[in-house]
Parts: structure tokens; C-alpha cells; sequence
């Protein structure tokens, strides 16, 4: 069952679509003349909470933080279960079995989540806003890749571009400049260990599992190929110092809702 208190924000809805949970924050007061702005987070489960009083906190000053009140949606697993993340947020891989679930998730997300949320809330349809870490991150700019008319702003936290990246860079090279936006947010210690984990006994496997993995580059790399496509003031990458691929999570937030609110 799906709890109605969700997380226990105040003003915050809850119901279950499928397998899936979905979060619903609408702010305060009216509606813009054309709706409002929306921000779409993938593993809602693990960061609705923190993006909802990052908003309410910010959008108390629009002036001083740039941050507009905006609609705040969460799609997580209804039953909690993660397995779901490498079938969902993935493209088809020849040996990896229960991934590629990335066009259907897609077209859950497009045709049943968002006409559900839009009969309760009315949207602004051109300032739309998703959001996704780590593998999630991957979908994310998988569908501004493939799908860009998705959404208008695409924010890739700690993207795991190791995933398929070769099909993520064709796809990228093929987009046309527009008025899409991309953030790709990555962490200082995502490519080696916070001193606290050096000192650990796993050290040496956790820093030969990141090293491999180069998320580091891989994510700036990304960053770079979309500039070229999208336009330069349409892309930023930022590396977050102090950060690791968990706490960057909160680090992140309010440069993705300054993106969201623009116009």
C-alpha cells in the first residue's frame, strides 16, 4: 500500500501507478498564466524529500536564488525494490540479462505518469525538468539523446555513461541545436576515495571498481559533446568538489532547480 502521508510533507500526494509509486508536490497559491514549471525525479524514493524543501526553501526569495516555485514529481518502485533500475534506466546489452527496459520506461513515463499528474495539477508543457543519478542518469541523457523532445531541461547526476556509451555519444551527435538544456553534476571522489575510505579495509576494491569506471571523465567528456551539439550556453557540467557518488546527491539540487526555472 501506498502511504498517503508521503515522507510526511506537508501538502504532498501519493498513489500507486502499476509497479510504481508516484510523489506529488504542488506549491502554494495559483498557478502561473501557463502553468507550472515541473521537475520530473527519477528514484523519487530517494531524493523527492530533498528536492521538495530545497524548493519550498528557495522559492521563498526568487530573487536571491533564482529558484521559482515549481511542481515536483517522484517515480519510484512501488514495493521498494531497486532490481527494477538496471531494467528501466538501461538500452539492450548482449550479456547483460534484465536490462534494456529504457523505450518502454519512457513511454510510461510520457503516456501514463505524466496525463495522470496533469489531471491533477496544470503544467506548463515547455518548462518540464527530469532528473536522474547514476544509472538513472544514464536514462536521462539516453532520452534527451534519442527522445529530446521529452522534456526541455535534462539534469545527469553521476551519469553512469560507462553503460552503453558509444550508443549515447551517436545519439548526441545527432541532435540539432534547440532550446533543450542539460546539467551533468559529478563528484570530486568519484573517481578515487573520500580520505575516510581510504583507510577502510574494502580501499583498494572500491578504487579499483571507480578507476575503471572513469566517471570523472566520462562525465566531462559527455558534457563536452553535448555543448558542441546544443550550444555552449545550453550545457553546464559542474564538479562538485568533496562530493562522492552518494552525497552529491543534496549538492546537486539547487543547480538543477536553477536550471528548471528558467524561462
Amino acid at each position: 500500500m501506498v502511504p498517503d502521508d508521503c515522507y510526511r510533507l506537508p501538502g504532498a500526494t501519493s498513489w500507486r501507478l502499476g509497479a510504481y509509486r508516484i510523489d506529488l508536490l504542488v506549491p502554494d497559491g495559483p498557478a502561473p498564466a501557463g502553468g507550472w514549471p515541473s521537475v520530473w525525479l527519477l528514484d523519487g524514493a530517494d531524493c523527492f524529500g530533498t528536492c521538495v524543501e530545497a524548493m519550498r526553501r528557495m522559492s521563498r526569495r526568487c530573487d536571491a536564488t533564482g529558484v521559482v516555485p515549481q511542481v515536483i514529481v517522484g517515480i519510484s518502485a512501488a514495493d521498494g525494490d531497486r532490481a527494477h533500475r538496471q531494467r528501466d534506466y538501461t538500452t539492450p546489452l548482449p550479456d547483460r540479462e534484465g536490462a534494456g527496459g529504457a523505450e518502454p520506461f519512457l513511454r510510461f513515463v510520457l503516456e501514463q505518469v505524466r496525463p495522470e499528474v496533469g489531471r491533477r495539477v496544470e503544467l506548463d508543457p515547455a518548462r518540464t525538468t527530469l532528473w536522474g543519478h547514476s544509472l538513472a542518469g544514464y536514462f536521462t541523457l539516453w532520452a534527451l539523446a534519442h527522445a529530446p523532445d521529452s522534456f526541455r531541461t535534462y539534469a545527469a547526476i553521476s551519469p553512469s555513461v560507462w553503460w552503453d556509451r558509444p550508443l549515447l555519444e551517436d545519439g548526441i551527435a545527432r541532435l540539432s541545436p534547440g532550446d533543450r538544456r542539460a546539467l551533468v553534476c559529478i563528484g570530486e571522489w568519484e573517481d578515487a576515495l573520500p580520505p575516510w575510505q581510504a583507510r577502510a579495509p574494502n580501499a583498494t576494491e572500491a578504487l579499483a571498481r571507480r578507476q575503471a569506471r572513469q566517471m570523472v571523465a566520462g562525465a566531462r567528456d559527455i558534457a563536452g559533446l553535448l555543448a558542441r551539439a546544443l550550444g555552449q550556453e545550453r550545457v553546464q557540467f559542474r564538479l562538485l568538489p568533496e562530493e562522492d557518488h552518494a552525497s552529491i546527491l543534496s549538492a546537486a539540487m539547487p543547480r538543477m532547480l536553477r536550471m528548471a526555472s528558467l524561462e
